[in-house]
């Protein structure tokens, strides 16, 4: 298990965490001047050891601390001594020429390691760690302190405000700042030989996570689409019209519509009707592939992947198809071809061999990326194809946005709805909630019907608070609290008030998970995240109190959002209020126990990053 870190409100609100290395490599590149200035406007300079005695400010002083020291600290904070008390003794008297040129670049100088030094303390407190000693680095500033002697030991002979022969004097001073220079380059090289060992350890833990994730995912999901799981079928008795026009559709041979459109407005039971077809369609065996868009993974909000997951399901149903998709596959090249191509060459291609009726569902279209473009080309394609494949049904859902409802209707061959139309009616809603509600009496089962159908059929709606309602212990106070505003923003927000505990640690604790989850580019299970999470035991309890809106079977199965109205209610801070989640700060979460991991990953075998470690605990507020 990752040691625990902790999280102060301060420390909750910093940027992407940065390694002391990026740090210290950039406080080298910045502006000389500013330095100067920050140097004359603060002379108590960083934490550091009492001042040394003026009249050894120098060598002597900074190598005891060499000796004492097992990190960069200790040094650094004499070399600060060491510079602060020859400021001290040169800006005595004014002084012109030269002398002004060393009291400038003594400033420098010490504006410069100060910088460091708080760089580093930064990075401490947050990690609680401190840089390595280089014997490299240790080389360079011991040079530096000899040197720094010897203009010290030089200027003290001065008998005038000019100083001995300013020729010599510069001379000197530029071997000074030549050894300088010398040291910062020493620094950096250091730096970059320390960033390029975290990346080689941070790739090698990745690698490890990955295989892991990998292979916990593959009994689970058959390809990248593992996120559509989450949907269940239609109950009993419900959306009868809409999947009897479906099945209608799909078997008219003499039907010129070869694709089906059902936009409806989000949380409806699109998914639902989609998830029962595949379902009805995969016992029927029919040569049927599946595809879910969601914004909550990098793979599945684009068509990188669209056509290699389609064949793949299509040829897992068929050899023939198998066969003639492995020759496109083979090819070396096929992953850079465009979607026109890899559209041929994996579906087009295979399926007229076949001469088979084959079925494709495309499920929540409207979460397909358009802001490069990627669900206009998809539209476009399969259009442009679907003459050449006649034998081809192609079932899609979705919210009706402006661009896909234009296409639907314009395009010819298409078929466009929405469960109005279907259905005439919200019945369903009322026999789904009789369904979940049975046991209840029928005086509650009313109340319960008559708030929904305010949703005006939302399906999303009424299972969300069917399940508050069967887990509260206040029935009464839940029906009231659910009829002061019948949106699924008002619902997320009872569902997040009425799951985490009142007090501020709790709820902080809470929207960190949420924000980790979010920030994820696929979803992970609730023993890989905690495995990143600053606080792992929070998150099986953080996700199981949110059972009502985050889904998963196990732990080694990966956290779901619900709905995708979920994610646009926490990342809209109008909306969500105190639960806003905010992803940059996601992404420092996972970021930073991405470095725990290739930490351990470098300390060996015995690390046990493979392992799972944590335990479940109960109630919620032992875990936080």
């Amino acid at each position: 298990m990752p040691p625990k870190r902790k999280h102060s409100a301060e420390a909750a609100n910093l940027p992407p965490k940065r390694s002391r290395l990026s740090n210290l490599l950039e406080s080298h590149e910045r502006d000389d001047e500013d330095q100067i200035v920050a140097s004359e406007a603060s002379v108590s300079g960083p934490p550091s050891s009492s001042y040394p005695d003026t009249s050894n400010p120098h060598e002597d002083y900074i190598s005891q601390n060499f000796n004492e020291g097992t990190d960069l600290f200790s040094p650094l904070r004499a070399t600060c001594d060491a510079l602060q008390a020859v400021i001290r003794m040169e800006t005595e008297s004014i002084k012109n020429g030269e002398w002004a040129r060393l009291i400038k670049m003594l400033r420098f100088h010490l504006a410069t390691v100060e910088n460091q030094l708080v760089k580093l303390d930064e990075d401490r407190k947050i990690d609680g760690s401190t840089p390595p000693f280089d014997s490299a680095v240790k080389e360079s500033l011991q040079s530096y302190a000899s040197k720094l002697k010897d203009i010290y030991n030089f200027t003290k002979d001065k008998e005038t405000d000019t100083g001995p022969n300013s020729g010599v004097l510069g001379k000197r001073l530029q071997d000074f700042e030549d050894t300088f220079a010398n040291y910062t380059k020493t620094l950096h090289l250091f730096v970059a030989r320390r960033v390029e060992q975290m990346r080689n350890s941070l790739s090698q833990a990745g690698s490890v996570l990955m295989n892991n994730a990998m292979n916990a995912h593959s009994s689970r999901a058959e390809d990248i689409n593992v996120y559509g799981v989450q949907h269940r079928q239609c109950l009993p008795g419900t959306r009868i019209k809409t999947l009897d026009a479906i099945r209608h559709w799909e078997n008219d041979e003499n039907s010129t519509d070869q694709m089906f459109c059902l936009l409806d407005f989000a949380g409806s039971g699109k998914s639902t009707v989609s998830k029962h077809m595949d379902l009805e369609w995969d016992r029927g065996r029919k040569l049927m592939a599946r595809f879910f868009f969601s914004r909550d993974t990098a793979e599945t909000m684009s068509t990188k992947r669209f056509c290699s997951v389609v064949a793949n399901k299509f040829a897992s149903r068929d050899e023939t198809f198998k066969e003639v998709m492995r020759e496109f596959e083979n090819q070396p090249d096929y992953g850079s071809l465009s979607l026109e191509q890899q559209f041929d060459g994996f579906i087009v291609d295979p399926l007229k061999a076949l001469n088979r009726r084959a079925i494709l569902i495309i499920d929540a279209l409207d979460e397909c990326d358009n802001d490069h473009g990627h669900r206009d080309r998809l539209l476009e394609v399969i259009s442009n194809h679907l003459s050449a494949i006649p034998h081809l049904r192609v079932f899609v859902t979705g919210r009706p946005e402006l661009d896909i409802k234009q296409w639907a209707i314009t395009t010819a061959g298409v078929r466009c709805t929405n469960f109005f139309e279907l259905e005439g009616n919200n019945d369903d809603v009322g026999r789904y909630i009789e369904q979940r509600l049975r046991n209840w009496p029928s005086s509650l089962q009313a109340r319960v019907y008559d708030i929904v159908e305010r949703a005006e059929g939302v399906f999303i709606w009424a299972r969300i608070a069917c399940d508050l309602l069967c887990k509260t212990k206040d029935v009464q106070a839940m029906l009231a609290s659910l009829s002061e505003e019948v949106t699924l923003d008002h619902l997320y927000t009872i569902a997040l008030e009425q799951s985490i505990p009142k007090d501020k640690h709790s709820r902080r604790v809470a929207v960190m998970v949420l924000e980790m989850v979010l920030a994820l580019q696929r979803p992970l299970s609730v023993a890989e995240v905690a495995q990143l999470s600053p606080n792992p035991e929070a998150i099986e309890a953080v996700v199981n109190s949110l059972g009502s809106i985050l889904l998963y079977k196990d732990r080694d199965d990966p956290i779901r959002l619900i709905h995708a109205t979920l994610r646009e209610y926490l990342t809209s801070a109008t909306k969500s209020g105190p639960w806003f989640v905010q992803l940059g700060r996601g992404h420092y979460f996972l970021a930073s126990g991405c470095i725990d991991l290739a930490t351990r990953a470098e300390q060996g075998p015995g690390s046990d990053i493979e392992e799972d470690t944590f335990k479940r605990k109960e109630p919620f507020t032992e875990m936080i």
